[in-house]
């Protein structure tokens, strides 16, 4: 059974424990990086479908126009940042009003729109790399679908010499690589993430929505740092200083799920990375994400993924 629901009593939180933004970044494992430099002169406007992946950019001169699909347009100039947890269609364009050409990603360290004789008035350096599947439909979900941010947002400098280092390591062959590519989008997306959260839409939804809510940004990080804990609604109330139907109602709606539904998921996040990576047995699982029981864990496992913990496990080899 579920350690809400048990006398067992669960670990002491770490002091040093990842915040939640890290923590889903961590889980979400970003690998397989392939950046280009993007130029363009003259007029010119291009379509690219949905490809799923994250994708981040870096306006390096001059300036452009992002319309992505169900976000809107963003006015991007020099030194302004965008990252894309998912990639949906777009139109990259000097005016949204020609009618855009449509392209399909390609291979190469560069690309180039518009006039072949004009001379480039516009560069920026793209990317995009990917998540690992396991859990990354529940950590997207939890993130905004566009975060832009600005040249001259406090912070906005790292940013910029995270992503180059990013295209310059993308760029060689040197030892390593892959380990080094994978640590850099890891704090290219913990960075960037910590900076949207400082400026997030009180009107949006998901994971720093809920943070930047003065009220619900301790509930959150108690539940990520001690997955274990047997926490109630009731509890995570008192911690929020809410009664219990006003913090289930304000989690729904920040968040974009009720508190034990988020508690679900995320232990079962935990749960899948336990399973990939040192696989304990699956008593030590269970025990370490909230449940005495075994079968239990193996019941909400099933629930949430789909397939029991040892299907998933097998599927991994």
């Amino acid at each position: 059974m579920p350690l809400s629901a048990s006398r067992a009593t669960s670990q002491p939180a770490r002091p040093d424990a990842p915040g939640p933004l890290a923590a889903i970044v961590s889980l979400l494992r970003p690998r397989t990086v392939s950046s280009k430099i993007v130029s363009g002169a003259g007029a010119w406007s291009v379509r690219y479908a949905r490809y799923a992946h994250p994708a981040f950019c870096l306006m390096l001169e001059g300036a452009c126009f992002l319309d992505v699909d169900g976000v809107g347009v963003l006015d991007l100039q020099r030194g302004d940042f965008v990252l894309l947890p998912d990639t949906p269609g777009f139109t990259l364009a000097t005016d949204l009003a020609l009618t855009p050409e449509l392209r399909a990603p390609t291979s190469g360290a560069t690309l180039r729109h518009g006039s072949c004789s004009k001379p480039v008035t516009r560069r920026l350096l793209g990317g995009y790399f990917q998540f690992d599947r396991a859990n990354a439909r529940l950590l997207v979900s939890l993130l905004p679908r566009a975060a832009h941010i600005r040249r001259d947002e406090e912070g906005a400098a790292r940013l910029h010499r995270i992503a180059e280092l990013i295209g310059e390591e993308a760029d060689t062959q040197r030892p390593d690589r892959e380990l080094i590519l994978e640590r850099l989008v890891e704090v290219l997306l913990v960075e960037a993430l910590r900076l949207r959260l400082a400026f997030s839409d009180p009107q949006g939804q998901g994971l720093l929505a809920g943070l930047s809510d003065p009220a619900l940004a301790r509930p959150l990080r108690d539940m990520h740092v001690d997955v274990a804990r047997r926490w109630t609604v009731a509890e995570l109330a008192r911690t929020a200083g809410m009664s219990r139907a006003v913090f289930a109602e304000r989690f729904t709606r920040k968040v974009g799920m009720p508190p034990m539904q988020y508690l679900l998921e995320w232990r079962m996040a935990v749960a899948k990375d336990l399973l990939r990576g040192e696989r304990p047995p699956l008593a030590a699982v269970a025990q370490r994400v909230g449940y005495q029981s075994t079968s239990a864990f193996s019941t909400a496992f099933t629930r949430v993924a789909g397939c029991s913990p040892r299907a998933f496990a097998r599927a991994l080899t």
